[in-house]
């Protein structure tokens, strides 16, 4: 068994991108610490990359993340930021945080038991709490956010997350997110249309990996939960243009920041 036991193949694929990026020709400083995970993924993991050219697409989507996690950051302000499905994900360490915020990081047990080794919580700059949970389970879900987001203003992130569940699995995520950010809460998150989730999930089969990927049509799970979409950035595979259906839109592959309305 390779280290790190039971860790999603997603969560060694996107620190594999990370890394290649940061010490590619360009210098960018994109995540100095995801070598550290790079250096477990196992070997079956590394042959998939070469039948992909998702390495594009995970850097993209990274910028824009962080570009609109630093945004909404500055304009606060926030108590808690919630990273759902953080994986190796090292923003605590390496953006700016104001001095109120605290982050709440969750994941599945093998996950954050081999991040905890690699990238200790006590060395970030910002306080993190780590939680072990199936996020397929929205009542566990609920049970852990609801003490730690109740009366406070809540900022949620979800990288890489969606599109491993189908949609009424996040209309579910939705729902408690809504219930437990409350009014005036946000959340960030990334989409795939069900075009390019059927594309990507061909060339895992072709990869012999058994990942199964899935799209969104429109915002209609979002919606349904009290969220209203304030931004949606196309990643590089999106396919314009972006068409108005009702009360929802069509989606391309994006980045969405979505906020809960204040009640009256």
């Amino acid at each position: 068994m390779p280290d790190g036991g039971q860790v999603p193949a997603t969560a060694f694929l996107t620190a594999l991108a990370r890394a290649r990026a940061t010490a590619g020709p360009d210098g960018a400083p994109l995540d100095p610490y995801a070598d550290r995970f790079a250096r477990h993924c196992p070997d079956s993991v590394v042959r998939a990359t070469r039948h992909t050219a998702g390495t594009s697409v995970v850097i993209a989507r990274t910028l824009l993340i962080d570009r609109l996690l630093s945004g909404l950051l500055a304009a606060g302000p926030w108590e808690v930021c919630v990273n759902l499905g953080a994986g190796f994900d090292a923003r605590t360490h390496r953006l700016d945080w104001p001095g109120p915020v605290r982050v709440v990081e969750i994941d599945a047990a093998p996950v954050l038991d081999l991040k905890d080794r690699l990238l200790p919580a006590a060395s970030a700059p910002v306080p993190v709490e780590r939680l072990r949970c199936d996020l397929r389970d929205p009542a566990a879900l609920a049970g852990l956010l609801r003490p730690r987001t109740a009366g406070r203003r809540t900022l949620l992130l979800a990288e890489g997350l969606l599109t491993y569940l189908p949609a009424d699995r996040v209309r579910a995520l939705a729902a408690v997110l809504g219930e437990t950010a409350g009014p005036g809460g946000a959340w960030i998150c990334d989409v795939l249309s069900p075009a390019s989730a059927r594309t990507l999930t061909a060339a895992a089969r072709a990869a012999r990996t058994d990942l199964t990927l899935h799209g969104l049509p429109d915002l209609t799970a979002f919606e349904s939960a009290g969220w209203r979409c304030e931004r949606l950035e196309p990643l590089p595979t999106a396919r314009p243009p972006l068409r108005a259906t009702g009360t929802a839109r069509q989606l391309p592959d994006g980045v969405l920041q979505l906020t809960r309305a204040a009640e009256t």
